[in-house]
């Protein structure tokens, strides 16, 4: 079923509970009041009967005779039926029909007065095919003195009251099936707007058919806004795959051409100096490593993204930076100085930032002459790294951080250009910056990043 459709079948389901147990609950609370009702009037007729000025005595009448009773003003228009039995358990008065007797009557009928203090029983009974409301009230001269009224005054006011209530219930129905059905109409219209658009991306592959998020309730407006944040992610996530497989093959196939001449220089050269051949082999051996070196560094770059779910935690970055100068230092011999101020402590993905500090430290290495040393500088939340080498291009500052990028001057060094590129995404990640400067008190380049 459609989500229309199951909405409806829910709202109507809530809407027929509801109307059924109110119209239960309804018909039982008047036919409680009713038939109260009814009782009332059998005790007041009774009391009324039982409390005449000219007692009733049933043991002193053998014949039923109501003028000799003292009946008559309520036997005129009878609007119940009146039943005298006396002590002996034997009816002597019945008006205008006889009720039925049963043991516990009788024996109401057949015991002293003083005994049965308080005894009134009230049942029901069918007389006839006539349903009766019977009360039982001993007389005080011994007897039984019984008030019937009919009950088809009752069961007419509460079928009239069901007929009533069936059919405004299926009136109510039917419109809550109408106002059910628009209203889930209304409710799943931003839905199937929804899946239509779902549908159609996954058809056609265009992310960017993003949904009006402002049409319908809020919750539909956020899942709206969702869906086009995700639309956005996996376009963005899109055109960096092309990027990063467009500038990948570019970059390689600078040192396959290489590889490929090589070799088919080798295949075709049946004889070639020792000298040649030793220089082409080193040269194969070079494009290799420099092969070897741009796949780790796309792998590297491909999964930086694993970063983004790491937990930010309050690290100190200068602690964080003197591990690196550390590491750094045991793998490569170069001395780093790590000098520090301000308060450094920041909330930070700690192996994030190792990592772009990590690859700023690894690009001053490459580009610093041997002998000179790196310097690491740690002020507040701002982190740069200075090497002593040839400097930085002011045309090629704006292009530093871009991926692959390599300026005219290191073309010949190893790298591809892409460890700044990761640094600018972590760093942009702790809402900060990247920046790159010329020393102004000596040769070198200063790049780093503020968090």
């Amino acid at each position: 079923m459609t989500l229309q459709v199951r909405l409806t079948i829910a709202m109507v389901a809530v809407i027929t509970t509801v109307v059924t147990v109110s119209a239960v609950i309804a018909v039982s609370s008047a036919k409680s009041e009713l038939v109260e009702g009814v009782d009332n009037f059998l005790i007041d007729r009774a009391e009324n009967i039982v409390n005449l000025p000219t007692s009733i005595d049933a043991r002193a009448f053998g014949q039923r005779d109501e003028k000799k009773l003292g009946l008559s003003e309520f036997l005129a228009e009878p609007d119940a039926v009146t039943q005298i039995v006396d002590p002996k358990g034997q009816v002597i008065f019945a008006y205008p029909t006889s009720l039925p007797l049963v043991d516990a009557e009788l024996e109401i009928a057949t015991q002293k007065a003083e005994n049965l203090r308080g005894e009134t029983r009230i049942r029901e009974s069918t007389v006839a095919g006539i349903d009766y409301r019977i009360l039982s009230k001993p007389l005080p001269r011994g007897g039984l003195l019984q008030i019937g009224r009919d009950l088809s005054e009752v069961r007419d006011a509460l079928s009239g009251m069901i007929r009533t209530f069936l059919i405004l219930g299926v009136i109510g129905i039917a419109l809550a099936i109408l106002l059910a059905w628009l209203l889930a109409s209304r409710l799943a219209k931003p839905i199937k707007r929804l899946s239509k658009t779902a549908e159609h991306i996954a058809r056609t592959q265009e992310l960017s058919a993003y949904i009006d998020a402002n049409d319908g309730d809020r919750e539909v407006r956020r899942l709206a806004e969702s869906f086009n944040v995700m639309l956005r992610a996996l376009l963005t996530s899109r055109e960096q795959q092309k990027r990063l497989v467009s500038d990948a093959s570019h970059e390689l196939r600078t040192p396959l051409t290489s590889v490929r001449t090589n070799i088919e220089l080798l295949a075709k050269v049946k004889t070639i100096e020792e000298k040649d051949r030793e220089s082409i082999i080193n040269d194969l051996k070079t494009e290799i490593e420099e092969l070897s070196l741009l796949v780790d560094e796309i792998v590297d770059l491909a999964t930086s993204t694993g970063y983004k779910s790491e937990n930010f935690a309050n690290e100190d970055l200068s602690a964080l930076a003197q591990q690196v100068a550390d590491k750094f230092y045991r793998r490569s011999g170069r001395v780093i100085d790590v000098l520090n101020s301000g308060e450094t402590l920041r909330s930070m993905q700690k192996v994030a930032m190792e990592r772009a500090i990590s690859n700023l430290v690894d690009n001053a290495i490459k580009f610093s002459p041997e002998g000179t040393n790196i310097v690491i500088s740690v002020e507040g939340g701002t982190v740069s790294v200075r090497d002593f080498g040839l400097g930085i291009r002011e045309d090629d500052k704006n292009q530093l951080f871009e991926r692959f990028f390599r300026s005219v001057d290191s073309r010949n060094l190893p790298g591809s250009g892409i460890g700044l590129s990761i640094v600018e995404e972590i760093i942009l990640r702790h809402d900060g910056r990247v920046f790159v400067e010329s020393p102004q008190d000596g040769p070198g380049t200063i790049v780093g990043f503020t968090i």
